[in-house]
């Protein structure tokens, strides 16, 4: 079973993320989770960056809650934004 793939990229600005796990982080084909990560720029030394993650499945609120919770896309965007400034 694959778990995910890049369902779509347009360089510089869009990418889009798709995979199928669930709440207890396991595969499962039940699972439709779509990130969509968008890159604005801000000026000529800044880019917004954008996150919408999408999620269609019978634990969605779990998965919610993991992804909102603070070892969720918030730290991973501020280690993002670390790096991105160094």
């Amino acid at each position: 079973m694959q778990l995910g793939n890049g369902a779509g990229v347009e360089p510089p600005s869009r990418v889009v993320l798709s995979w199928h796990i669930n709440g207890k982080f396991q595969p499962d084909e039940g699972v439709q989770s779509e990130v969509e990560i968008r890159f604005i720029p801000e000026g000529d030394k800044a880019t917004r960056v954008e996150l919408e993650h999408r999620i269609v499945a019978a634990d969605a609120e779990d998965i919610r809650a993991a992804v909102d919770s603070p070892q969720g896309w918030g730290s991973l965007l501020d280690l993002f934004a670390r790096r991105a400034t160094a």
